[in-house]
This record gives C-alpha cells, sequence and structure tokens, in this order.
C-alpha cells in the first residue's frame, strides 16, 4: 500500500493555474487523493505520482466490503451521478442512490476518473512533476491495465481489499474484466456492459481513423485543425456508438433545405455536426488519443501463458451484457467470453439487452440496465444462457 498519500477535498493541480476548461471537466463533489509513489507503466514508461480523483455516494461499511466501483466509459469521468455538492446529472443518472439498481443505503458506490482523461486523475493536462510544465502530448502511452492500477492505488487507499461488484460499459466494461482476471481477489461480482476481453482488429480500425483525422490537424501545425480533426473523430465515433436501426428511424430521409454541396442538407448531418461541436468543448486532444489507444491496447490475456491458466485463480461471478446492433464491439464477443468463463468452471451470466440504441445501449436503457443490474446483485439471475433484457 503506498505510504506517501496526502487528500484534498477538492481537486486542485499545483504548478499551474487552471482554465476554465480545465475547471469546466472536474465536479466540485470531486476528492483528489496524491499518491508520490512512482507509478509503472505496462508500455515501459513510468509516472513520478498519482493524483487520483473520484466521487462516492452511500456509506463504506464498518468491514469495508460493500464497496460498488463504477468504472467510466471513453467519455465518462467521477461524477456519474448527482451530489450533494454537485447536483447536475451525472453520466449514469438514475441507476445510482437510495433504493435504486446501485442502491446507497445498502452499497459505498464508488467512480474515479480515468488514467490518462482530463477529469482530474493524472492525464496529459496534469503537471509534470519533473518539468513543472502540463504533460500534453508527452504523456506516456497507457493501457486498460493501468487504468485499472491507478484504481487499486486508489482502494488501497480507501483501505477497501476487495470489491463487492465492479460495473461498467465499453471502456468501463473492459476495466471491470481487468480488475477480476488481473486482481482476482480484488472483486467477488462483475458488471461487465458491451465489453470485451480483447479488442479485435476490426474496432482498432475505427479507433484509428478518428486518431488519425487529430493527428493529421496537428501535423499541420494548426490548433483550429485539430480541433476539426476532433469533431470528426466524434462523428465517427458516433455512427458506431448508435445503430443503423435508430439513425434509420430517428431522422428523417427528406433534405431540410435546398441541397447544396457542402451544406449541411440533411437531419442526420445537423445531429452528428452537433455532437462535433460538442466534443471540442468536452474532450481535450491529448486525452481522446490517450484513451482511444488503451482501449485498442486491451488485452486481458497479455503475458499470460494459457487462458486457461489466467483463469484459474478467479473467484468473481460474471455478467456480461451484450447490445444489439452492436456495431462496435458486437455482442458474439461477449457470448465468446461468456462460454469460455463457463468452460473453466467460473460463475457466468450472458444476457442481451434488446434496444435498437446499439452500443450506447447502457447510457440510454436505464430502465433495463437497472433491472439487469438489481438482478444480479441480489443473486434473482438464473440460468446460464442467452435471454434478452427485460
Amino acid at each position: 500500500m503506498p505510504t506517501d498519500i496526502e487528500i484534498s477535498s477538492e481537486v486542485s493541480t499545483p504548478q499551474r493555474q487552471r482554465s476554465p476548461q480545465d475547471r469546466a471537466s472536474v465536479s466540485p463533489a470531486a476528492v483528489r487523493v496524491v499518491d508520490s509513489t512512482p507509478f509503472e507503466l505496462d508500455f515501459g514508461d513510468d509516472l513520478p505520482q498519482l493524483e487520483l480523483c473520484y466521487e462516492s455516494w452511500g456509506s463504506l461499511s464498518p468491514a469495508r466490503d460493500n464497496t460498488i466501483l463504477v468504472c467510466p466509459s471513453f467519455s465518462g469521468h467521477s461524477h456519474a451521478n448527482s451530489h450533494p455538492r454537485d447536483p447536475s446529472p451525472g453520466w449514469w443518472e438514475g441507476l445510482i442512490g437510495p433504493g435504486l439498481a446501485l442502491d446507497t443505503n445498502r452499497y459505498f458506490v464508488l467512480c474515479p476518473s480515468l488514467l490518462g482523461g482530463a477529469c482530474g486523475t493524472t492525464g496529459p493536462r496534469s503537471t509534470d512533476p519533473r518539468t513543472g510544465a502540463a504533460y500534453g502530448e508527452t504523456f506516456p502511452t497507457i493501457g486498460v491495465h493501468d487504468i485499472v492500477k491507478a484504481h487499486v492505488r486508489l482502494l488501497n487507499h480507501l483501505r477497501v481489499d476487495r470489491l463487492y461488484a465492479a460495473v461498467g460499459g465499453s471502456l468501463g466494461a473492459m476495466q471491470t474484466l481487468e480488475l477480476a482476471i488481473r486482481f482476482p481477489h480484488r472483486v467477488a461480482k462483475v458488471i461487465a456492459f458491451a465489453g470485451t476481453d480483447c479488442t479485435r482488429p476490426y474496432t482498432a480500425a475505427i479507433h484509428h481513423i478518428g486518431r488519425r483525422m487529430i493527428q493529421v490537424g496537428r501535423r499541420a501545425g494548426s490548433r483550429e485543425l485539430a480541433n476539426e480533426g476532433l469533431r470528426l473523430a466524434r462523428e465517427l465515433g458516433t455512427l458506431f456508438y448508435r445503430s443503423r436501426t435508430e439513425f434509420n428511424q430517428r431522422f428523417a430521409w427528406q433534405p431540410i433545405r435546398q441541397p447544396q454541396r457542402g451544406a449541411i442538407n440533411f437531419e442526420v448531418e445537423s445531429y452528428l455536426d452537433y455532437q462535433g461541436l460538442k466534443a471540442v468543448g468536452k474532450f481535450d486532444l491529448d486525452a481522446y488519443s490517450t484513451l482511444s489507444l488503451a482501449m485498442d491496447l486491451h488485452d486481458v490475456w497479455k503475458g499470460n501463458s494459457s487462458r486457461e491458466e489466467t483463469l484459474a485463480p478467479v473467484s468473481a461471478e460474471f455478467l456480461t451484457v451484450s447490445a444489439e446492433e452492436d456495431h462496435l464491439i458486437p455482442m458474439d464477443e461477449q457470448e465468446e467470453l461468456h462460454q469460455l468463463l463457463l468452460s473453466n468452471g467460473k460463475q457466468s451470466h450472458w444476457r442481451v439487452l434488446k434496444s435498437n440504441v446499439g452500443h450506447d445501449s447502457f447510457l440510454v436503457e436505464i430502465k433495463k440496465v437497472s433491472a439487469l443490474v438489481s438482478d444480479f446483485l441480489a443473486g434473482a439471475l438464473h440460468g446460464q444462457h442467452r435471454e434478452a433484457g427485460a
């Protein structure tokens, strides 16, 4: 357990003044932990210290055995739910609270921001103590395993030896699987929505194009063009976060104006343009690229001689949930993992969330997600095979 730790009730970054964009990215409800123990990364670099930013809801039990870790998705952060110090809606609002699926009358719900992101935990915007300047483009390459190791540092600080459960979607699901498989004694239950055990080439190809869009602008030496690349990367991503069915049902096919080349001619173009514009104020260029690459490098089996040997010490019970029409991480990847867990004697359930939203169903279909989470935590999921979400 790290020994040189300080804690602050508010997030602050030493040695530089935070910009308005920085302040907007960190909830006033966030708590900051500074861990000055060097942090080694999977791909050969290291960080001289960690700033760990988190929010929590509910109370930690005397035995410290009721913690549920919420692992953020790519665009997520510590503000998963509204908080007395920050009443603004969180990115998973409606799942956390008294009597809800993550019942704060029973559980201590903990959500940390992501290593490599831009929301308080050490990332490209953070100050490198060795230079006194922000890391920026020099921030090292990280993997999902590194993100989870940072979560474990936080759990050590809170003296939580074993989680009651870990839950997340997409990149968050990757974190839950890393935790259960790489740190088998740290978690009892895992809920993974639209995740995978290792990123396949098809998904990596999609992310690669998004990063290339940002790089083209940067190589032109223009911040404006780099931001335009970020806009396009987010627009591309949106096509895979949502489904063909939703797009075809949601938007009219007729032009919304007299058609002109280079103009916004259709409702769907207006929607994508809006998503891209939002990304410029919401994402940091370097954090976007860092986390996108971390997802592509994800592989829970990396460095192990066999999957069977890797799974031998794993004790968690798993719920893997697929999204219908998920074109980013298709449901056959969750089914394959489920079958692998079963064949190795692990407790595993697989469910399909019926929705036309696609990959982002875990963020949109809160009632269906809540029902699955509640049933699983209560031990009320029966049978090991595919069943549709209610």
